[in-house]
């Protein structure tokens, strides 16, 4: 009955999990790790935790933010490391890889990166529960089962041509990465660690697998002990807990070369990678004979277990010292569990301190903006007055800006400019040029009619003056260029006809259609043209009738001379 409630229990979480809800993705999230696994692990099944894992990978699959997708995914894996126990811990790395190679396909480009991250974190804390265990030799064969079978190796049945090789080479990558931090281990831990690899060298017909293999583990093994012999033949010192170091030492005392002569020495080996197996076996045969002829003296590579758990004998009996060995266990998967829910919760402010940031520089603007308008680029005395107020000065009682007021200071400006003798300016009373201070007349302005016309117009009302002025100053905003050559005038080529004939003055045209100075007289209208009547054909016989042209005649002849 317990397993029942906690395999429903696992179907709602899931639901849960897959949320467009951020806040309830979160939530859940905690309470999955926190409360659910640590209760119910021992009773979920395979299937149970499957369905999990289908509503974590989408719960990834919408986690944004470089920040809070590092936070989520080191949460999601110190679950394996946190695990009640090393079974459980392998159970939940099983159905993470599970999932992941069935989804790999489907991962995009833009989300391919938080995808790497989240495997690589699960890889790191599949090594810490090895090194929580010291290495042990079960728990450490059914860690690298579940990643030869799930990952590297997987079942030929579950692989479709070519779609989730992916997640293999990603973890063939980042293996050495991932457990360079629990390095060093003892050589028999190495071999159990490093037996898929040499299975993939052996079985695998995939040239990028054998390929990956060869750089990402092999190579790196072979270069760090030649640098590591070349290093110690010279006398210089190498640096401790160094990559180098590490894995150099692996290189040289490992025996290489007797493993990949009897890996290409198997019938069952694909023909296709004999080539690799020997190639690698040459070069460690190299760096191994250079070892030994050297003489130098390196240590065998052992475990050293990062926290040593002390228990004393002498004060407590075997159930005490039992149940202080359980709470420290319950100490270290709260305080992984605790360190996950920090780094979420940090995340968390980290963004919206930024965004705090932003909002309040761009409130710095906006009011630095509303400063300058209000001032008008210049310091006023009065700064605490409205802008009205400081443009208009003391006189800001009655006046209102309309377009009477505008055109009455526009006038005054053109009087003021025509009395100073500036270029542009022009009289609108006085229609003789008026000469500038420095001799030469001043230009006629563009909108002289405009002027004379404001200045004809002065006697007439205030309200009936303020159209007049807003119809010129609409006309005169417009850039229209008028030409009397391009307009039909009636031009008096001959001379005019008597008065008495002359046409009465309404027929007569008027306004700007006649120049200046030109007698109005009668316009001359051309009739429509008919339409012309298609020719009709000529008979034979008139052609004939016809005279020859002078064309013909002059052929002729021509003809009559030469006979």
């Amino acid at each position: 009955m317990a397993a029942a409630d906690a395999s429903a229990e696992a179907a709602a979480i899931a639901r849960r999990l897959a949320s467009c809800n951020a806040g309830t993705r979160e939530r859940t999230v905690r309470y999955l790790l926190a409360d659910f696994l640590p209760a119910s692990a021992p009773r979920l099944s395979a299937t149970d935790l499957l369905k999990l894992w289908k509503g974590l990978f989408f719960c990834f699959w919408h986690a944004d933010k470089p920040l809070y997708q590092s936070s989520v995914a080191t949460r999601l894996a110190s679950a394996v490391s946190a695990a009640p126990s090393p079974a459980d811990g392998a159970a939940f790395l099983a159905a993470y890889l599970t999932t992941l190679r069935r989804e790999w396909a489907h991962i995009d480009v833009h989300r391919l990166d938080k995808f790497y991250l989240l495997n690589r974190r699960f890889l790191h804390h599949a090594f810490l529960l090895l090194s929580a265990n010291s290495f042990a030799p079960d728990v450490t064969s059914k860690i690298v089962s579940v990643l030869s079978d799930k990952a590297l190796l997987p079942e030929a049945d579950n692989v479709a041509a070519g779609t989730s090789r992916g997640l293999g080479y990603h973890v063939a990558e980042a293996f050495l990465d991932e457990l360079l931090p629990v390095l060093p281990v003892s050589l028999e831990a190495m071999e159990t660690l490093l037996a898929p690899f040499f299975t993939v060298l052996e079985k695998s017909s995939d040239r990028v697998m054998v390929s990956k293999v060869k750089a990402g583990i092999f190579d790196r093994f072979l270069e760090s002990g030649n640098q590591l012999l070349e290093k110690v033949k010279r006398g210089e010192e190498v640096e401790k807990g160094s990559a180098e170091e590490k894995l150099g030492k692996v290189g040289l005392l490992f025996g290489f070369s007797k493993r990949f002569l009897d890996v290409g020495a198997k019938t069952e080996t694909v023909q296709s990678n004999r080539k690799v197996v020997f190639g690698l076996r040459d070069a460690f045969v190299k760096v191994e004979k250079g070892f030994e002829l050297s003489g130098v003296e390196i240590t065998l590579p052992r475990f050293e277990a990062t926290v040593a758990p002390v228990v004393s004998n002498v004060d407590c009996g075997m159930d005490l010292c039992e149940e202080k060995a359980e709470k420290k266990k319950k100490k270290v998967k709260k305080a992984a569990l605790a360190e996950g829910e920090k780094e979420g919760a940090k995340a968390l402010k980290r963004e919206k301190k930024v965004k705090k940031e932003k909002k309040e520089k761009k409130e710095k603007k906006k009011k630095k903006k509303a400063d300058v308008v209000e001032g008008g680029g210049t310091a006023n005395e009065n700064t605490d007055a409205p802008a009205e107020d400081q443009q208009m000065g003391d006189d800001a009682d009655g006046i209102t800006i309309d377009g009477v007021f505008l055109s009455n200071l526009q006038k005054q400006f053109e009087k003021a400019a025509a009395e100073a003798g500036m270029v542009n300016g022009g009289g609108s009373s006085s229609s003789s040029p008026v000469t500038p201070v420095n001799g030469k007349a001043a230009k006629k302005r563009k909108r002289s009619k405009s002027a004379d016309r404001l200045s004809g117009a002065s006697d007439v009302d205030d309200g009936s003056e303020g159209n007049l002025l807003t119809q010129d100053r609409e006309k005169s905003g417009k850039k229209v260029r008028f030409s009397m050559k391009n307009n039909l005038v009636w031009k008096p080529h001959n001379p005019l006809p008597p008065q008495c004939l002359r046409l009465p003055p309404s027929a007569t045209p008027r306004g700007s259609a006649l120049k200046k100075g030109v007698q109005p007289g009668p316009i001359k209208e051309t009739p429509t043209p008919l339409k012309k009547a298609k020719p009709k054909a000529k008979s034979a016989k008139k052609v004939l009738k016809k005279k020859p042209s002078s064309a013909v005649k002059r052929l002729r002849k021509l003809q009559s001379f030469s006979a």
